[in-house]
């Protein structure tokens, strides 16, 4: 048996210790019914995003079921990518298309925005900050984001995907 050269062998090192989770749909569904309690997933759009930059995808993700929206939209959940799954960071309520990755970072977290409309809430785009522990349960009551705010900004999440 020939010798590993050093370059071969850290090549072999950096794969294995990396997790298979860039877009691992069956990892997130599993999470997401976790997170409903439901045997099945309800209907959902996702993207994966890596919002803490710790070189896992984390997994932004909007719930459309109509058991999960209102008047003023639907639920929405971040999940952190972890070895061999997702954990649940966070989960707000009335929030719509689009969802935006901002450049902006809190407390190691990427910023997002979300537009918010209906249910008393006046419509816009509006600022999500981690907090240190999760992101806000209610996006209606969040600064509205200002032009500066959103540029760079990515689209996560939008009525066309």
């Amino acid at each position: 048996m020939r010798k590993m050269t050093p370059y071969l062998l850290g090549a072999l090192l950096f794969v294995s210790a990396t997790p298979a989770l860039a877009g691992d749909v069956p990892a997130l569904e599993k999470a997401i019914k976790a997170w409903t309690e439901e045997s099945t997933a309800p209907t959902f759009k996702h993207a994966f995003a890596d919002l803490n930059d710790d070189g896992i995808d984390d997994a932004v993700v909007l719930i459309t079921d109509n058991q999960y929206c209102g008047s003023g939209g639907c639920s929405f959940v971040i999940f952190q990518g972890v070895a061999g799954g997702f954990k649940l960071v966070s989960s707000s309520t009335i929030t719509r298309e689009p969802i935006l990755l901002l450049t902006e970072k809190k407390k190691g977290w990427h910023t997002l925005s979300v537009f918010v409309a209906g249910g008393g809430a006046k419509a816009g785009q509006v600022m999500i900050r981690f907090n240190g522990k999760k992101y806000p349960g209610n996006p209606s009551m969040q600064p509205k984001a200002k032009k500066n705010d959103l540029k760079g900004a990515k689209t996560l999440i939008s009525e066309n995907n």
